[in-house]
């Protein structure tokens, strides 16, 4: 959602997370803290028929570089990963098992990377700069 892995010091980016979390438990999804260490309001990981959201909604130390770290990541049951939107909802996370990463074409889709999810138009390229010699050291 939010550029540079969630570090922000937009207000904005930080309560669509929070709004996004909520709106997803409030449809069912199940939640738990994603660390020991953190609330589930900071860190929390949400699960449901196989899919998982892992949300970050920190608001850090004053004087920190970034006053707030607001990110949503998706997984389809697949395991590949899925583009979140700026606003929870269920149909476009389903969707995203279908949906290009890089495009946003839908219709069949192939893995690169660990979790990358492209079209056959976006594959070749996707191949050729994520698994390179060595990409799984």
């Amino acid at each position: 959602m939010a550029a540079n892995f969630g570090f922000t010091n937009k207000v904005e980016d930080y309560t669509a997370v929070v709004q996004f979390r909520d709106d997803a438990v409030e449809d069912g999804w199940s939640i738990e803290p994603s660390y020991k260490s953190e609330s589930v309001d900071r860190a929390s990981r949400l699960t449901r028929d196989g899919f998982i959201i892992l949300i970050i909604a920190r608001i850090n130390e004053a004087g920190s570089k970034w006053k707030y770290e607001a990110e949503v990541n998706i997984w389809g049951k697949d395991r590949l990963a899925i583009a979140a939107s700026k606003k929870y909802d269920s149909g476009y996370i389903t969707k995203g098992l279908e949906t290009c990463l890089l495009c946003g074409a839908t219709g069949e889709v192939f893995r690169a990377g660990f979790a990358g999810r492209y079209c056959g138009k976006c594959l070749p390229d996707q191949k050729r700069l994520q698994e390179y010699p060595g990409w799984t050291n």
